[in-house]
């Protein structure tokens, strides 16, 4: 390998449930262990020991490194990457964000009627029980709103190949994911979460990704770069205490874990602060249900991402699903400087 994707492409290699019923993941949210617990924020992250980022893929916390530096071809995107999906979309821009040392990033360019996007992907081994991912990223203002975006997440066993499974809730030692998304036509941050607890919708209590944030003040910032880090936490065995949390140019904006926030479920979306009627899907008798949670809402009952050890976090998917675009219309979005770490990354330093 050329010397020069090894310094880019830093890899540290550091280190059948039965579905809950609704009755007892009810019983959970109401039993809450732990008040908010308190993140990092701003530059007090990994980053700010190293401005501009130079030389982070040396430091012990930080699992991996893609910066775009030193390749010459999009080619080489697969010495780094183990499952590279429509390269013909990819091309380097000299477009980078504010403060990095970098001069390039990467450019996806999607053209409607002509494929459904590009993707990057691979796996972060042997697997980890926690993990922060930063990426900088920067859409076009005329691109078209993206179905889905970047996730994290876990395989067992893990696989060199993203999984599929949409609509499916998975079983807790096979597989769970989140991703981090510009949700919809308000193009609007939130989650889009599989995992073995995950609630469903009629008319078959078929389950998409849950969302938690719902949050017009979050809209995307199209036409500028924005620093974008998701952490996820493994829960402990037979426990609810998995944990998610998200920061935007370096402001915590979301955190979930067991205990908190309060809200009620309305189907698959997580209502934050609300109380009153909620609806649920039951598995069981196939049908929906309506229910009252107390003012405010009933604290979070955290996340059961496992159900079995061996499932862990295991692998980052760079994805860009677009998938009602007008044929011919173009939709550009641009990716830099990601980090994967075990503990808080935070913006580049200047």
């Amino acid at each position: 390998m050329n010397p020069l994707i090894i310094v880019l492409c830093t890899v540290v290699m550091a280190f059948a449930s039965a579905t809950p019923t609704v009755t007892e993941i009810e019983k959970t949210s109401q039993k809450p262990d732990t008040e908010k617990l308190k993140l990092p924020e701003g530059n007090s992250g990994i980053a700010a020991k190293y401005p501009g980022d130079v030389g982070m893929d040396k430091d012990p916390n930080v699992v991996f490194v893609e910066n775009f530096e030193g390749v010459d071809a999009v080619n080489a995107l697969k010495d780094c990457w183990e499952s590279v999906q429509n390269i013909d979309i990819m091309s380097f821009s000299n477009d980078t964000p504010p403060g990095s040392f970098g001069k390039q990033s990467l450019l996806m360019t999607h053209i409607g009627g002509e494929s459904n996007g590009g993707h990057l992907y691979r796996r972060l081994l042997p697997g980890h029980e926690k993990l922060y991912l930063r990426f900088y990223v920067k859409f076009h203002p005329d691109g078209y709103p993206i179905h889905h975006f970047v996730h994290m997440g876990g395989y067992n066993p893990p696989t060199p190949w993203p999984q599929g499974g949409a609509g499916i809730r998975p079983h807790g030692d096979k597989r769970f994911s989140t991703g981090i998304e510009p949700h919809g036509q308000r193009w609007v941050w939130d989650y889009y979460t599989y995992w073995c607890e995950m609630r469903g919708s009629p008319p078959r209590g078929q389950t998409w990704g849950n969302s938690f944030i719902r949050d017009s003040s979050l809209s995307v910032a199209r036409g500028k770069w924005t620093c974008v880090e998701l952490m996820m936490k493994m829960n402990d065995s037979g426990e609810t205490n998995g944990e998610i949390a998200l920061w935007l140019d370096g402001r915590l904006v979301s955190h979930l874990h067991k205990g908190f926030p309060k809200g009620k479920w309305i189907y698959d979306k997580f209502i934050l602060g609300e109380g009153g009627e909620a609806i649920r899907w039951n598995d069981a008798k196939g049908e929906t249900e309506f229910f009252e949670v107390s003012p405010g809402g009933h604290p979070f009952e955290g996340f059961r991402w496992r159900t079995e050890e061996k499932l862990n976090l295991n692998f980052l998917w760079l994805l860009l699903y677009i998938t009602k675009a007008p044929a011919g219309h173009v939709s550009q979005v641009y990716f830099d400087d990601i980090v994967v770490a075990t503990e808080y990354i935070g913006p580049i330093a200047k």
